[in-house]
């Protein structure tokens, strides 16, 4: 459980690393990177998880990033508060933040190794009788200075136990469906909170000088 904690990472939200930044002319991104681990004899294997809260901005006309349909103006930029997305795997859009996890039980654990060895989409951080695990790097892989972009993970434990976890339901969708060939059936799904990100409450004058800007 220990390591499993670990792997997820924590989901953390600063304000005060916020509060300089207009709360209503954008949202906020939760990305997780794989990056190499400095110290290790290699550094690159197992790497380690990093997650980042990113601010981006957005034109009131342009769609909202929630997917509700709507555009940003009409829909979460006046909330007192930000829905934190998550890239979409294809990087072509946002989802909202759900994390979440689906469990395999009495699972192939050979034959499900074997099968998520061989996925060209999948990297393998860890790999022993005990546990194993890979994060879902796509193909070609998203990369930025700050790691390799990682849309969810696999996890094999020594009791044919298979933990899939993702952020978003579109990026669980896809972890399930790559499984599916396994038929290893109707796994127990567990969703997570989310910690609530108030913005920070700017004075009018601020308002002002912004709108100028």
């Amino acid at each position: 459980m220990k390591r499993r904690n670990k792997a997820k990472g924590k989901l953390e939200f600063t304000v005060d690393k916020l509060k300089n930044l207009d709360p209503y002319g954008g949202f906020l991104i939760q990305v997780t990177y794989w990056r190499p681990r400095p110290g290790d004899p290699d550094p690159a294997h197992p790497g380690e998880r990093a997650m980042q809260a990113i601010y981006r901005q957005r034109d009131s006309a342009d769609p909202c990033p929630c997917g509700s349909g709507k555009s940003f103006g009409n829909c979460c930029q006046s909330l007192p508060y930000w829905l934190p997305v998550c890239l979409d795997p294809d990087g072509q859009g946002f989802s909202l933040l759900r994390p979440q996890s689906a469990r395999f039980t009495n699972v192939p654990a050979d034959a499900v190794y074997e099968f998520l060895q061989n996925d060209a989409r999948l990297y393998c951080t860890e790999h022993n009788p005990q546990h194993s695990f890979w994060i879902y790097q796509g193909t070609p892989p998203f990369t930025s200075p700050a790691g390799t972009f990682c849309f969810g993970d696999f996890e094999l434990l020594a009791d044919n136990t298979l933990m899939i976890t993702a952020l978003s339901d579109n990026r669980m969708e896809l972890l399930l469906e790559l499984v599916q060939p396994l038929n290893l059936g109707t796994p127990q799904l567990e969703q997570y909170p989310v910690p609530r990100v108030d913005k920070p409450v700017q004075d009018i004058g601020e308002k002002k000088r912004q709108r100028r800007v």
